[in-house]
C-alpha cells in the first residue's frame, strides 16, 4: 500500500491520492450559470457516470444509491430552483460511501441573497486515467469544457489528497501526507470555497486565471507580459489564462528537486495569492495535529523557497503568522517592484483587535514581484474597478 493511502478501523480507504479539477465561479444563484453547471455534471457524467454509485439527498441528509432510480437528477433539481436556492450535489463510486471515492463530482452554488460568497463545481477521478493518451485527452477535454461554460474567477487541476465527504475526520492525514509531497495539492471542497473569493490558494499542475483576476496584475493586456518575466506562458482561453506546470501532473516527494515549471508558475502568480487565506483545517479535538493558520501559511508558501515546508515541529508553533516585525515601514504602490520580501496589508482596514481576525487583504511578495491592484467587485463578482493601493509591509519573510 503506499504511502498515501490511509484506512480506517474496517480497513476502508479514508484518504488516498487522486487527480482532482476546482473552478471557483460567480453567478451561480442565476438560471444561466445553474444550467452550465448542470451541463458540466453531465459531461463528467457521460466520460465516468458508470463508476457512480451514491447521492447526498441534501434534503433529507440521507445517501442513496443511484441505482434506485429515486434521486432527481442535477437537471431536474435546477429546474425547480429560484435565484435565493443554492445547487449542491454530491455523487461518487464505490461500494461504501464511507471510504475515499475513486470518482465524485460535487457542486454547491450561491444564494442570490448572498454578498461575497462564491460558488464551486469539483470532481476527482483516479491518477491512472492522465497517463493513457486517450483518457488523459478526454479529462482535458472535459476540464476546458468546465472553463468554458463556468467562466471561473479562478481554478486548479492536478494530484491531490482526496478523502470521504465527511473530510474534517481526516484533516490529520492529509497533513500527515503534505508533508511528504511538494506538488500534491491539499485542501476541502468547503474550505477551499471560503478563501476563493479572495484569491487563488496554491498552483497545481494546471491553474487557471480568470479575466476578472488578471486584472489584479494590469488585465488581460498586460498579465501576460508579467508571466514572460519568470519565463511563464499563459495560454490565452475564452475567459482567462491557463498555465501548465508539467506534461504531466506529479506529486513532488519532498526529497526529490521541485519540477522548474512549478517553481515559475508560482513566481509568477504569487501577486495573486490570498496572502492571509486563513486556516485548512479545523479545531484539534484530542491534541492530533491539524493544518492551522500558521502552518496552513507554511503550505501556501512552500515553493517560494527552500526549507519553508514542511516545519522540524509541529510541538510549540506560534498562532500568529510567519514572519518577522520590519524594521521600518515600507509602502510598496501599485506597479512598484518589491525590494523588501514580506506580507503587505492593504491599509484601507482598520486595525483588528488582539481577538479578532485581520478582514483586510494581504499579499506575500518576494523581491522582484510587482505590486498588485486591488479589486472591487460586486456582491456576485461583478467586476467594477481596480485601485490602486500603498501596501504596507507589516512582516518580512
Amino acid at each position: 500500500m503506499p504511502d498515501f493511502e490511509y484506512v480506517d478501523e474496517d480497513d476502508r480507504a479514508v484518504l488516498s491520492v487522486g487527480f482532482t479539477a476546482s473552478f471557483f465561479f460567480w453567478g451561480g444563484h442565476t438560471g444561466t450559470k445553474r444550467t452550465a453547471v448542470v451541463e458540466c455534471i453531465e459531461a463528467f457524467e457521460a466520460l465516468y457516470g458508470q463508476h457512480l454509485e451514491w447521492a447526498l439527498n441534501e434534503d433529507t441528509g440521507r445517501w442513496e444509491k443511484l441505482s434506485s432510480k429515486k434521486y432527481l437528477s442535477a437537471r431536474q433539481q435546477a429546474e425547480r430552483m429560484d435565484e435565493n436556492d443554492s445547487l449542491s450535489i454530491y455523487l461518487c463510486s464505490g461500494e461504501d460511501h464511507q471510504a475515499v471515492s475513486e470518482y465524485a463530482v460535487s457542486c454547491l452554488t450561491e444564494r442570490g441573497w448572498m454578498s461575497g460568497e462564491i460558488s464551486v463545481f469539483r470532481f476527482q477521478v483516479p491518477r491512472a486515467v492522465v497517463f493513457e493518451q486517450k483518457s488523459k485527452d478526454q479529462l482535458q477535454e472535459l476540464i476546458t469544457t468546465c472553463l468554458q461554460k463556468l467562466a471561473p474567477f479562478h481554478g486548479s487541476a492536478g494530484f491531490s489528497a482526496i478523502s470521504t465527504y465527511g473530510e474534517i475526520f481526516w484533516e490529520p492525514e492529509k497533513l500527515d501526507v503534505a508533508t511528504r509531497y511538494l506538488i500534491l495539492n491539499s485542501g476541502g471542497r468547503v474550505i477551499d470555497k471560503m478563501g476563493a473569493p479572495h484569491g487563488i490558494k496554491s498552483i497545481s499542475w494546471l491553474t487557471f486565471v480568470g479575466d476578472v483576476l488578471a486584472e489584479r496584475l494590469g488585465g488581460s493586456k498586460i498579465f501576460p507580459a508579467y508571466c514572460q518575466r519568470f519565463g511563464v506562458t499563459a495560454k490565452r482561453l475564452d475567459h482567462g489564462f491557463l498555465f501548465q506546470a508539467d506534461e504531466l501532473p506529479g506529486l513532488g516527494p519532498i526529497e526529490e528537486p521541485v519540477p522548474d515549471g512549478y517553481l515559475k508558475v508560482n513566481a509568477a502568480l504569487r501577486p495573486l495569492r490570498a496572502g492571509n487565506f486563513g486556516s485548512m483545517g479545523s479545531g484539534s479535538v484530542n491534541g492530533e495535529i491539524r493544518f492551522d493558520e500558521f502552518t496552513t501559511d507554511l503550505w501556501i508558501r512552500r515553493l517560494d523557497g527552500p526549507g519553508i515546508w514542511p516545519p522540524e515541529t509541529f510541538v510549540g508553533l506560534p498562532a500568529s503568522l510567519p514572519g518577522s516585525p520590519p524594521v521600518r515601514k515600507i509602502k510598496l504602490r501599485t506597479g512598484d517592484e518589491c525590494v523588501v520580501s514580506g506580507r503587505y496589508r492593504h491599509p484601507g482596514f482598520a486595525l483588528p483587535e488582539p481577538d479578532e481576525e485581520d478582514e483586510a487583504p494581504h499579499v506575500v511578495l518576494l523581491e522582484g514581484d510587482y505590486a498588485p491592484y486591488s479589486l472591487k467587485l460586486g456582491p456576485h463578482g461583478e467586476y467594477l474597478a481596480r485601485d490602486v493601493v500603498n501596501w504596507e509591509l507589516v512582516s518580512t519573510l
